[in-house]
């Protein structure tokens, strides 16, 4: 009787193991494959320079997960951040970032239109037009939105960068990632260590000022939000990079607290699930004290 009751135990252990293998759809198979590649981004990597080995094998993955389910928000939230860190991190050249950011942008589009869909399909009312803020109200619960805000603001803040920001404001590039930040803190302020107050307040330090169009940005407001930012992520390479250039624009008495910030950032040992991305805050860092002490 024993040796029945093993066997069948045994039977429903393997069959269960089976049929979980079964139902993980083509889409999820690829997520899977690109997340391992993801976690693998500094294999390789020369100090602040990422390989591209490990980030195109992710990038392949996501792309595959996109043919299989193009619908996933899920999947499109990763191909934005592995995109992000492609143009940020493996590459020097303008034209590469250009077509790197390009793709990322007309990604977070995609992006954006499927979450208009769905909330259609949830209110039963046309949502054709509806903005990130509203989309936010009604969508606060699914993390992959806000994860498509997220990398989609960041895709249009390299873009922005990489094309010229006078020309990106011209073309409401800053609006639109002031949009989607905005939407990602009203949706879970907390995400990815203040990552909303981040790109938010990175936009504010960073938007040039140009009548009727981004008379909004403030450096004042550049520094309340990245304070958020680092009070949410204390340990985030960038938060504290940022917060500290702001520090030191906004005004001659908030400078020595910029150059602590600096100081401290540059000696700090880099986090390990975030190796290239906190060299690469670091030696941004180093590069600012230098030409901080020269003025």
């Amino acid at each position: 009787m024993k040796s029945v009751m093993i066997c069948f135990l045994f039977g429903v252990l393997i069959s269960d193991h089976v049929f979980a293998q079964e139902t993980i759809s083509p889409s999820q198979q690829f997520i899977q494959e690109g997340d391992r590649h993801w976690d693998l981004r500094a294999e390789g990597s020369q100090g602040a320079r990422a390989d591209s080995k490990e980030i195109d094998q992710a990038l392949s993955d996501y792309r595959q997960a996109v043919a299989s389910d193009s619908g996933s928000l899920a999947v499109r939230w990763r191909l934005m951040r592995a995109l992000y860190f492609k143009a940020e991190y493996t590459t020097n050249n303008n034209d590469e970032k250009k077509k790197i950011f390009d793709e990322g942008k007309a990604i977070g589009e995609e992006a954006l239109q499927r979450a208009r869909q769905e909330a259609a399909q949830r209110t039963g009312k046309p949502m054709e037009k509806a903005d990130p803020a509203e989309l936010a109200s009604l969508m606060k619960e699914n993390p992959d939105v806000v994860g498509c805000f997220l990398w989609s603001s960041a895709n249009w803040g390299g873009w922005a960068l990489a094309f010229g920001k006078l020309q990106a404001v011209r073309q409401g590039a800053a609006a639109k990632i002031r949009d989607l930040a905005a939407a990602v803190i009203q949706m879970d302020p907390n995400y990815a260590e203040g990552g909303g107050y981040r790109v938010l307040g990175r936009l504010h330090h960073q938007t040039p000022a140009v009548p009727f169009i981004t008379g909004w940005a403030s450096t004042k407001e550049a520094v309340k939000l990245l304070r958020r930012a680092n009070e949410v992520g204390p340990q985030n390479s960038l938060n504290r990079l940022y917060l500290a250039e702001a520090l030191w624009d906004q005004d001659r008495s908030l400078r020595e607290e910029a150059i602590k910030i600096a100081d401290a950032l540059i000696n700090d040992t880099p986090r390990p699930g975030f190796l290239v991305e906190y060299r690469a805050a670091q030696e941004k860092a180093r590069a600012l004290i230098k030409e901080w002490k020269k003025s």
